[in-house]
């Protein structure tokens, strides 16, 4: 009988005569992993079995509301790791700084003159990446000292 390498624990096993394409050994563990990775392949190209195994979840997890909540709380230390887990993809995903990070102050002002009247000259940036998809960022130039006094001059020192 011809050996063969086993995928998931690389030890060399007895090849059966009734399946000559055998790829795993008989460990449980190797069996497990070769279970795990007809899964996967199955939900990557069957698309009924994907939604055979979503109903499934969800008919599960209607019968156990509960499961999750009684979960964390038989295991504190699953919940504990759970929370520095997710500080540190907080702190890797947080966004670097940028103007962006002083256009969404909601107390901007504060620091500054509070009498912002006068007259300012909007310039659209269409460069600027804004999370909103319906928000416009603008530049504002100040106009005030040294207004025009016709339209058309306001046109002009806008360019």
């Amino acid at each position: 009988m011809p050996k063969k390498r086993c995928r998931h624990c690389r030890c060399l096993f007895m090849l059966s005569a009734r399946n000559p394409n055998q790829m795993y050994c008989s460990h449980p563990d190797c069996q497990r992993a070769r279970k795990r990775e007809w899964q996967r392949q199955k939900m990557r190209e069957d698309a009924d079995y994907r939604d055979n195994q979503k109903d499934a979840q969800t008919r599960w997890r209607l019968k156990n509301p509960d499961y999750w909540k009684k979960y964390r709380k038989e295991h504190p230390e699953y919940e504990q790791r759970n929370r520095e887990s997710q500080l540190r993809r907080n702190k890797s995903n947080r966004p670097k700084a940028s103007i962006l990070d002083e256009v969404a102050k909601m107390d901007a002002l504060n620091d500054q003159k509070t009498d912002i009247s006068g007259y300012y000259g909007l310039v659209p940036c269409s460069d600027i990446l804004v999370a909103k998809m319906d928000a416009k960022i603008v530049k504002i130039t100040d106009l005030s000292g040294c207004y025009p006094h016709t339209v058309s001059d306001c046109k002009e020192m806008t360019r």
